[in-house]
């Protein structure tokens, strides 16, 4: 039995008894008095609960990591008098850094409006969608209690756009990836001039140096020589994302997952701000592919991807473990038609680095006709991230960062650019600076 009916059942039996009392007793008082539950149930019953209008104000649709947000709520409560308990939804990660989202408004007969704020920090990226609830009780709490959720907003919250910029004289500059600089090798030719070389067999006629081949047959060489024109658009950039759940190394909000989608997210907005054709494959989740494209509706593509992977509950709802050579397997089309600088982002571990291997050795086999590709691993070592109680947890996190440096190093002795980002010691900004070249 509900506590209306309670109520209810103890107003109509209180007034029966009561009544009849007085009635076999001849007493008018009693029978007077009976009247009271009466009248009391005759109210709760004509008297309606309260009711509520709530709607949020100047609310943005997207917000950065680490942002702080003014949520205003404003509204009105009509109906008959009552308390009116209303509670805004927070998503579990975020931080509440000001205010409350909980408020308590009582109402007479009149029309009340109210209006509360709080602030809260976004400390998580993702998809989120913030409800407003409220629950309205009757002032003799002789109605039923009314619970509503609204889902009035939503709000996407993306990484820190990265500070990476045009500078003459980087920090540290190696020679084995310069994509600031690098030239599609294939495309139509352009007008701009690169070189002369010799005559090769299919070039066409239009582009042969006459007077140069004249001079050339003078010095005793047969073959004529041509132009050579750079290509038009710049190197295409291949990022293969691990998501694999085993990266959620850390906490809900710290982690190696997180920290990948962070990295994706900068080296996305660097080169296609620059103008490179990119395309991305997120292995050991859904096996999404971004097909090459350039400019901002691919990064919008691409941030929105990346955003699904951070549902608001923890961790990923559905994955499989594909691995790296599968996804180098599915993708082999355009790793061999577009010869692409490959990014690889992941967490170098003793289970995934014998896999790893086998999928650089069919990026090279795929290579082979070509000239040897550049790849660049950027290895995310999470174990600081960790919280520790005692000096044996301090121990192991060191062991494992130790392990997965060795494994860093085993890559690199197979002649491949291997970084290893430490989150808590350095930004992604500064760590691409070892490899990227900045113009």
């Amino acid at each position: 039995m509900t506590l209306m009916a309670k109520e209810t059942s103890m107003l109509l039996t209180g007034f029966t008894i009561i009544f009849f009392c007085g009635f076999l007793l001849a007493n008018s008082i009693l029978i007077c008095a009976s009247f009271i539950p009466l009248f009391i149930f005759f109210m709760g019953v004509f008297i309606s609960p309260p009711k509520v209008q709530i709607k949020k104000i100047g609310l943005p649709s997207s917000a950065r990591l680490g942002e702080v947000i003014e949520v205003k709520i404003a509204g009105k409560i009509t109906g008959g008098p009552g308390a009116v308990v209303i509670c805004d939804e927070v998503p579990e990660p975020f931080q509440l850094v000001e205010g409350s989202n909980y408020k308590v408004v009582s109402k007479e007969f009149k029309k009340k409006a109210f209006s509360f704020s709080y602030k809260i920090k976004c400390t998580k990226c993702g998809n989120y969608r913030l409800g407003t609830g409220w629950e309205t009780r009757h002032i003799l709490g002789l109605s039923l209690t009314q619970i509503s959720i609204d889902e009035t907003a939503r709000l996407s919250v993306f990484p820190i756009l990265p500070k990476i910029r045009k500078i003459k004289s980087p920090v540290r500059t190696t020679r084995r990836i310069h994509p600031s600089r690098g030239i599609a090798k294939i495309g139509p030719l352009s007008t701009d001039f690169k070189e002369i070389r010799n005559y090769s067999y299919g070039d066409p006629y239009k582009i042969i140096n006459w007077k140069a081949s004249a001079r050339a047959a003078g010095w005793g060489k047969l073959y004529p020589m041509v132009n050579e024109y750079e290509r038009e658009g710049k190197l295409p950039i291949w990022l293969f994302l691990d998501a694999n759940p085993a990266l959620r190394i850390g906490t809900s909000i710290e982690n190696a997952l997180e920290y990948g989608i962070m990295t994706a997210y900068s080296i996305s907005y660097y080169f296609l701000s620059k103008g490179y054709n990119l395309g991305m494959y997120i292995y050991n989740h859904r096996g999404e592919t971004f097909h090459f494209d350039t400019g901002k509706k691919q990064f919008i593509k691409i941030a929105d991807g990346l955003l699904k992977l951070t549902p608001r509950k923890v961790g990923l709802q559905v994955s499989w473990d594909e691995g790296f050579s599968k996804a180098v397997e599915r993708n082999r089309r355009c790793v061999i038609t577009q010869s692409p600088v490959i990014v690889v982002i992941t967490h170098l571990t003793l289970s995934n680095c014998s896999n790893l291997l086998d999928g650089l050795r069919k990026i090279l086999v795929y290579k082979r006709r070509r000239r040897r590709p550049d790849i660049l691993i950027i290895n995310i070592l999470p174990y600081d991230v960790i919280p520790k109680v005692n000096n044996w947890e301090i121990f192991a996190a060191k062991m494992l960062d130790v392990t997965s440096r060795s494994f860093s190093n085993r890559l690199r002795n197979l002649g491949l650019t291997v970084l290893d980002w430490n989150p808590r010691n350095e930004s992604i900004e500064t760590t691409l600076l070892s490899t990227i070249r900045l113009r």
